[in-house]
Formats: C-alpha cells, structure tokens, sequence
C-alpha cells in the first residue's frame, strides 16, 4: 500500500473528534435535505486531518477484546486502531467542505496493512486523508486513507484504506460498467448467531453509534428494515478467527456486500491457503437465503 502525495492543507486537531456530536451534526444536515445538498462542494478536499499522541483508551480496548473473544492480548488489535482513526475520518468527511452527505454513506472495502505490534501504552500519530474519488453505479464512491505512526516518528505502524460509497450522488465522474460478483456458499465451519444488540455493544466499544447500527428505529428513518450490524465488527471477529498466532506483520483485507440485519445468524466459512501459511481466506453470508455479506482475506507482509 503506497502512501498519496502530501495534502495541500493540514488541519492539526487537539484530541480526536467525539463521534457523537458528529453524527448529531450530520442527522441535522439530513434533515435539511436538498437545502444543505445545494450548499456543498462540488470537489474533495486535499486536507489531511492530524491528532497526535493518542493513546488506546485501556476500558475500550478491553471491552473491545471481550467482544471479539480476544481477551488477555498484549497489544493492540488491528480492528481497534481502525476504530481509534474513525472519529478523525468522520471529522474530515463530515466537514461543510466534504461534497458528499455524511448520513448514508456505504462502506464497501477496507485495507489494513499493519507493519509490527502496537503495544497498548504507546502513543500514537494519526494522519486521515481522502483519494481516489470516482463514479460507482450506484453513486460516488471514494477511499479514506489513514497512517498510524509511533509518536513523534516517522515509524509507520499501521496503514487503512476505507472505501466509502455515496448512493445517489453524481459529481460528474465517468460512467463505469455494472459489475457484480456472483456467489455461491462453500460450506460453512462456523455459524454466528447475531443478538439483537451487538450493534449497540460493539457501538460502546468502537464510540460508532450511528442509528443504523443501534436503533430499529434509527435505522428505518435511514432506509433499512431494521438494524445491521456494524461491518467492522464482522471482519474483525473474521480477523480473530483468521489471523495465526505469532504473526505481527499482516495485510488485512474486507469487502462488503449486502447488510447483515440483526437479529439473524450469519454462516462462515474460514479456509488457510499454504503449507507453510501464504493466506488465511474467509467468507460470510446469510444462513437462510444464502447471500454473501461480507468477505476477506489475511496474509503475512
């Protein structure tokens, strides 16, 4: 994963944005409407959004280990650095200069490189930035990178590429062709069941308390039948069942496809490619009618 040219301007906040008071900013620009729509930008920034000095917060990273049955790590999940940069991201991407709305954006794929252990004392630096805007059948979509480095070093210690989808919104990008994989079920071996809460419990570990995840209220305002559960939980429950023991330096690969509704079982399959180890691959659908929602793969660097 190549790091983009440096940004034109540098927007260095003091601490990392509180998600809530951001998706309270962005449920009022929904409810604007085509008012607010008319009043954005037409292009995307070239900011990069800095916090410096962050460190995990010691009851998150724990609650966040005992939900995706890792309790008793000694360092910090590549899941949970993803979660420490979000509120960064969602600041640049709620921002009035961000073209696109912030409610109702679809997360499509994440890549994470992450190069060595990040012990849970260390403290660290955040850059977030957006690239690669482009058409998408349904929209617009666009990446959201983010680079974790130790404090005060130019020690890259982890790496994120998010791709975001903006249903509906053209901003003048070239028509691309309709392309859609098909899918068809291996078997599984492993079935979640998914409680009508975990979108909430992974909300209050994760500080994502988007309604979509935590509300059937919420998420029916928002155009879902009911909640789903949070994509990043998914993979990164994926990840704990995935990733060997003893392997510090991996690439971390998610796409996602159609909701997961909550409540509702999910079925897994999980397969190790190599002897020795080359890639771990995985997929997971819906156990009743068989669509994919969400599939990855990890590998060593």
């Amino acid at each position: 994963m190549m790091s983009s040219p440096g940004p034109k301007k540098v927007v260095q906040l003091p601490e990392s944005p509180s998600l809530g008071g951001l998706y309270a900013n962005a449920l009022k620009a929904t409810a604007l409407g085509a008012i607010g729509l008319s009043k954005r930008a037409r292009t995307f920034p070239d900011t990069e959004y800095r916090v410096s000095g962050l460190i995990p917060d010691p009851a998150k990273l724990e609650g966040f280990n005992r939900l995706l049955h890792g309790a008793g790590r000694d360092s910090v999940p590549a899941g949970f650095v993803h979660i420490m940069s979000f509120p960064i991201a969602l600041g640049l991407m709620g921002a009035e200069d961000f073209p696109v709305p912030l409610m109702g954006l679809v997360h499509l794929t994440n890549s994470i490189d992450q190069f060595r252990q990040i012990n849970p004392a260390e403290p660290l630096d955040f850059r977030v930035r957006v690239q690669n805007p482009d058409t998408h059948r349904a929209g617009t979509q666009f990446e959201i990178e983010a680079e974790v480095r130790a404090a005060g070093t130019k020690e890259l210690l982890w790496q994120g590429l998010s791709t975001y989808l903006a249903r509906g919104v053209k901003l003048g990008f070239p028509e691309v062709a309709d392309e859609r994989d098909s899918f068809e079920a291996p078997e599984p071996n492993a079935i979640w069941p998914l409680g009508a809460d975990i979108g909430r419990r992974y909300g209050a570990v994760s500080g994502d308390v988007n309604p979509i995840h935590t509300s059937s209220i919420g998420a029916k305002a928002l155009g879902m039948k009911s909640s789903i559960a949070h994509g990043m939980y998914l993979a990164s429950r994926a990840l704990t069942s995935a990733l060997p023991a003893g392997v510090d330096a991996f690439r971390w690969e998610a796409a996602f496809a159609t909701p997961t509704f909550i409540p509702g079982t999910v079925a897994v399959s999980i397969q190790d490619i190599g002897e020795p180890w080359q890639r771990t691959k995985y997929v997971g659908w819906n156990s009743r009618n068989g669509k994919k929602h969400f599939s990855g793969s990890v590998s060593p660097l």
